[in-house]
């Protein structure tokens, strides 16, 4: 178990590189479809920049260090049998599959409700998982890094732990601690269930979680906000219009 928590703490340190935001204060229209599709080609360009390279470069010392207990808590984590049933839920939560279906329910929940917040949040899910995978799938087919249990040379980088941490970064930005420290955990919790069922090394997540960390900051820091809304304002018989735009 020791092991286990370790594994967590130092993946979990990956999403430190994540400034604190706070809840969203102002609603605003929910972005259409159409919208939030025109913004991955850009997401998918703006993923080059200095910042995304500050990121990846944090994420790869950390993995740099991490190779050096690659094999050494692979074999402890896989013959560590009271982790096998703790551990079994990491590799569905962690799936692109159900990430994305995180980010079309709270989208599709917001558009049916009239929540822009919570719809943007959904929508930024869903593009920060399909930039994520995008270059992570390029990275695995590039670096054809072998898995511990020799099924395949796609280990590197975790694409469970980029979908993760994806979404736990998104949830932060939108609302806080209070919601990114729990979505953090469950990440690193993927991350360590991933090392444990043998089909990545410690490297491979804390990578893979570097690229899902670049991926939300690209599409919340760099790319458009679909839109502005416009709200009634005004006191004391007076009305007027406030033009509210969704920053950065």
């Amino acid at each position: 178990m020791k092991t286990a928590f370790r594994i967590i703490l130092s993946v979990a340190l990956v999403g430190t590189v994540c400034r604190a935001a706070s809840a969203q204060a102002v609603d605003v229209s929910p972005p259409g479809l159409g919208a939030v599709v025109r913004e991955i080609p850009r997401d998918m360009w703006k993923f080059f920049s200095w910042d995304t390279a500050l990121v990846l470069s944090i994420g790869g010392g950390a993995a740099g260090i991490g190779h050096i207990w690659d094999d050494d808590l692979s074999g402890e984590l896989e013959t560590n049998v009271s982790l096998n049933n703790a551990m079994e839920p990491g590799h569905t939560y962690g799936a692109f599959s159900f990430q994305a279906l995180i980010g079309i329910g709270l989208y599709s929940g917001g558009r049916l409700a009239g929540k822009g917040g919570l719809a943007t949040t959904g929508a930024d899910i869903m593009r920060a998982q399909i930039l994520s995978q995008l270059y992570v799938q390029a990275l695995k087919y590039s670096v054809q890094r072998e898995r511990p249990d020799e099924s395949n040379n796609l280990s590197f980088p975790s694409g469970h732990a980029a979908s993760a941490f994806a979404t736990a970064t998104v949830l932060q930005r939108h609302y806080g601690w209070k919601v990114g420290i729990p979505a953090g955990l469950a990440a690193a919790y993927v991350a360590t269930a991933r090392v444990k069922d043998n089909k990545h090394y410690l490297s491979d997540v804390i990578f893979g979680g570097a690229m899902g960390v670049a991926a939300q900051r690209t599409v919340m820091l760099h790319s458009g906000r679909y839109a502005f809304s416009v709200v009634p304002s005004g006191g004391d018989g007076v009305s007027a219009l406030t033009m509210v735009v969704q920053t950065r």
